[in-house]
C-alpha cells in the first residue's frame, strides 16, 4: 500500500512539475495571445494574428475570418509581421519594442484596418 501511495504522489508531483515547466514567461511589457498565422508576403516568414492582452490601445476590435469561415471577434487584434518565423511555435508573444508598419494595400479586405507591427 505504501508503494502505491508513493507512486501516486510521485505522479502527482511529476504532473505539476510538467505543467509548471510548460508555462511560458512573459519577458516584455506587452503580452499577446496568438490566434492564428498565415504565410508572410511572397512566402517569407509569417503574419501572426494576435489579441493584445494588456495594452488595448495597440489593437482594434475585429471579426476575423480563417479559411473563409468566421473565426471569432476579438477586442484588440494586431498582425505581427514575423519575417524570420521567430514566433512560429508560440501561444503567447511578449515584447516591449516594436515598430508600426505601413498599411499593406491589395491584401485581404477582411484585414483592412488591423494594425501591423514588427517586433524588434
Amino acid at each position: 500500500m505504501k508503494y502505491i501511495r508513493l507512486s501516486q504522489s510521485m505522479l502527482a508531483f511529476a504532473g505539476l512539475t510538467a505543467l509548471a515547466s510548460c508555462a511560458e514567461e512573459c519577458t516584455g511589457n506587452i503580452e499577446t495571445t496568438v490566434l492564428y498565422a498565415k504565410p508572410g508576403p511572397k512566402g517569407v516568414g509569417r503574419f501572426i494574428y494576435v489579441d493584445v492582452v494588456n495594452k488595448p490601445g495597440l489593437g482594434v476590435k475585429k471579426t476575423l475570418l480563417y479559411q473563409g469561415k468566421e473565426f471569432g471577434t476579438f477586442p484588440h487584434v494586431v498582425i505581427i509581421n514575423d519575417p524570420q518565423s521567430r514566433f512560429a511555435k508560440n501561444r503567447t508573444i511578449c515584447f516591449t519594442n516594436y515598430r508600426t508598419n505601413a498599411p499593406t494595400t491589395g491584401g485581404d479586405l477582411s484585414e483592412e484596418g488591423i494594425p501591423e507591427i514588427t517586433v524588434e
